[in-house]
């Protein structure tokens, strides 16, 4: 409708009509909704609440700021999660209702790219449709990327680590460079501050064989594996010969973590109960033991036949660092608190902080300090062996002199006694 001066007005409301009321958000709400959406793709108004104003309890200021996005076009509801299963006002239907969920559009994409201060190649899609479906698997990729963010529910489990920036969701890595095959990433995270330069999640939601999760273990190994020409560096038409003029893949993606091997996966289980989830994660560590187990080295000569009686070392080099836990370990304590099981040889069987679970064990570095507090353990054994040698030697020879003496005595004593014994002639007398 427009006026006599040609300008757009709203329609007047009918008699005895409320005039609708555009809803009201401040633009600190609506800022940090889109920087959630720019990293979850797809969400719930009170998945986005807990992330980004974990003190509430009621998600309608964040309700508002999502109508006050859609008025602008710059969000819009899509679908809506799947509700508790059974029929409405049974007694035995209990669970998390259906809520709606939301997307960015293009614009809003756009927006978010602004707000995280990212190019649009680090952004991805707006995740068109993903809400059609009920969105099942961003469901937990969300709770995941909100438990690593806020920490555990417990009380006096530690506080989360790193924020929103430090997070993109469904990043593809290309294993080829045609880009046919590749490993889609859940979840990446990026915090040198928080001690972790480059993390890689996957969640699992029990829907697959475990051998499908292990074999990505495996894709994650080819992708830190592949090597290409660095970035810049023109091409000559020829082939590479093994490593020469190549660097990692992965390192012309992210910045150098400036530690030692391949970055860490973390892999997170969900969808089953506990007892299910514990044997999914023995299947899969053994289905991909070529991919995280250390190879052994053992010193023989150490008196040992074998690596487990004497000293060794393990080599993790080109082997994927894995880490696993539940999603229900991990929002009941977060990752700083003892959910994470490394997957390695003699790591026992208790969980372990994030940060004690990415650190190696029995590494070449701990065996050659080993060798040499061996070393300088049996070179003072041999000092005071040498010293006591000594010792005694000093004292066999005060010995042998004192009694050498007394033999010298003794037999210029004798030989006076003969002397005195002898006859003298009247000369002598």
């Amino acid at each position: 409708m427009t006026d006599r001066a040609g300008s757009v007005t709203k329609p007047r409301a009918k008699a005895g009509q409320k005039e609708a009321r555009r809803p009201r958000a401040t633009v600190r709400d609506q800022a940090d909704v889109l920087r959630a959406l720019g990293v979850l793709k797809v969400a719930t108004a009170t998945q986005i609440m807990e992330l980004v104003r974990p003190h509430l309890s009621d998600n309608k200021a964040i309700r508002n700021a999502l109508l006050v996005l859609k008025a602008d076009k710059l969000v819009v509801a899509e679908g809506s999660t799947a509700g508790p299963a059974g029929k409405f006002g049974t007694p035995d239907r209990v669970g998390e209702p259906s809520r709606k969920l939301w997307r960015l559009t293009p614009a809003g994409l756009d927006a978010a790219a602004e707000k995280l201060g990212r190019g649009p190649d680090e952004m991805g899609g707006n995740a068109r449709g993903a809400g059609i479906g009920g969105a099942p698997h961003a469901m937990p990729v969300n709770a995941t990327v909100t438990a690593f963010i806020c920490g555990g529910r417990a009380p006096g489990a530690p506080a989360g680590m790193g924020g929103l920036e430090a997070w993109r969701t469904e990043v593809p890595h290309a294993l080829s460079s045609s880009g046919k095959r590749n490993v889609r990433s859940d979840a990446v995270f990026q915090d040198k501050a928080a001690g972790v330069p480059l993390l890689m999640v996957e969640v699992d939601r029990a829907t697959e064989p475990a051998h499908v999760l292990a074999d990505k273990v495996g894709s994650y190994a080819d992708l830190y594996a592949r090597r290409v020409r660095p970035p810049g560096m023109p091409s000559t038409g020829r082939g590479t010969i093994g490593d020469l003029n190549t660097v990692p893949f992965w390192e012309t993606l992210y910045p150098r973590t400036g530690l030692p091997g391949w970055p860490p996966l973390a892999i997170v289980l969900t969808g089953a109960g506990p007892t299910a989830l514990d044997n999914r994660m023995r299947a899969v560590a053994q289905l991909s033991r070529e991919f995280w187990a250390g190879t052994e080295h053992a010193d023989y000569g150490y008196r040992a036949t074998a690596p487990e009686d004497g000293d060794f070392y393990l080599d993790f080099t080109a082997k994927v660092p894995l880490v696993i836990t539940t999603l229900d370990l991990l929002q009941q304590h977060g990752p700083m608190g003892p959910v994470w099981f490394r997957v390695a040889q003699y790591r026992g069987t208790q969980p372990e902080p994030l940060l004690q679970a990415l650190t190696d064990t029995h590494t070449a570095a701990e065996y050659r300090q080993r060798r040499k507090q061996r070393k300088r353990a049996a070179e003072a054994a041999e000092a005071e062996k040498q010293r006591r040698e000594a010792a005694e030697q000093r004292l066999l020879d005060e010995q042998w002199k004192r009694s050498e003496w007394f033999e010298k005595r003794k037999r210029k004593m004798k030989k006076l006694a003969r002397q005195w014994d002898e006859p003298k002639t009247a000369d002598e007398r």
